[in-house]
């Protein structure tokens, strides 16, 4: 299968390492120093899930590098720019190319199945859950460092097929990142979204791993408010999850999802350090504007919001 790779950070490069490794055709759009070593260089893939180097596959800067020098279609598009990346990337796709392979959205955040959609088409849009963890060693090495529950796939009600979903779910799984198809995305997005939404704005501005996030009662009480507001507006929204309330929520993500991950620093502190944009405006920053929308104030998710907000500016101007 011909698969592109749109985004070339941490994840999309576990994703297009172990595709390419398992012998599709893959094409990275990136950039950075990353990337450039990685095209220079090859890529290396290294732990929880095995050691690998991976040279079999193809990179480019720009969208019209890829049209200028790669003649076939592609069969699949995996999404794995940051949030608000999305609707450039996929502009500058569709300027190029006359249509768009099925797209699976592997990012973090709520709303990015509908933009999808907006530009793939309903029959064409896919979203992901990914709740492993990778980082960016130094330019050239990702690490895989924690593991919790499969990716999961799942497009629209009524748009593409389940079977398509299954297909592309069986080929990153043989690949070696264990996924699966769901007709209920939503739900696992929501739940991926509340467990970024307690720990990854905490986590950044303490500059703490989530297990120690865990340890602490004053953090885990800020978690279990955070979780709370945001089931307000799940309420309201009339949005149906796997749980009926927070308390419930709350007991899988401290008992489980947690403790399997405990070890990881939150992707969004990388970002500040790094002085980048984070994607807080697609989680914390998202449940309050819907909670506006509703009425409802979220006093922690909204001062979590702005304090990360604050911490992105103060490391862009360098004085973090």
């Amino acid at each position: 299968m011909r698969i592109i790779i749109l985004g070339g950070g941490a994840i999309g490069s576990v994703f297009g390492g172990f595709l390419a490794k398992d012998g599709h055709g893959v094409v990275f759009l990136g950039r950075g120093e990353h990337f450039r070593n990685i095209k220079e260089s090859g890529l290396r893939i290294s732990g929880i899930w095995g050691d690998h180097r991976v040279n079999n596959f193809k990179a480019y800067n720009t969208v019209s590098e890829i049209k200028k020098n790669e003649l076939k279609p592609f069969d699949l598009a995996l999404l794995t720019v940051k949030a608000y990346d999305s609707e450039e990337i996929l502009t500058e796709y569709r300027r190029y190319f006359d249509s768009i392979p099925p797209v699976v959205s592997l990012q973090n955040g709520l709303g990015n199945l509908e933009l999808l959609t907006h530009f793939a088409g309903k029959d064409k849009a896919i979203g992901g859950r990914v709740i492993f963890g990778a980082e960016i060693v130094k330019p050239g090495h990702v690490k895989v460092t924690v593991y919790a529950e499969e990716v999961m796939l799942g497009g629209n009600p009524g748009g593409i097929s389940q079977e398509k979903v299954e297909e592309i779910a069986n080929i990153i799984n043989k690949s070696g990142i264990p996924t699966l198809a769901t007709d209920e995305i939503e739900k696992y997005i929501w739940a991926k979204s509340l467990y970024n939404c307690a720990l990854n704005p905490l986590g950044s501005i303490l500059e703490v791993n989530y297990g120690k996030l865990l340890a602490d009662e004053a953090t885990r009480r800020i978690m279990s408010a955070v979780i709370k507001e945001i089931f307000w507006v799940i309420r309201k929204k009339d949005i149906r999850l796997f749980w009926e309330n927070d308390v419930e929520f709350q007991k899988i993500l401290f008992n489980r999802l947690i403790p399997a991950t405990s070890s990881h620093f939150p992707s969004m502190l990388q970002d500040i350090k790094k002085g980048k944009k984070t994607e807080i405006d697609f989680l914390n920053g998202k449940v309050v504007l819907m909670g506006q929308e509703s009425g409802i104030d979220l006093p922690v998710n909204n001062t979590l919001f702005h304090l990360i907000k604050s911490k992105e500016r103060l490391y862009a101007k360098g004085s973090g």
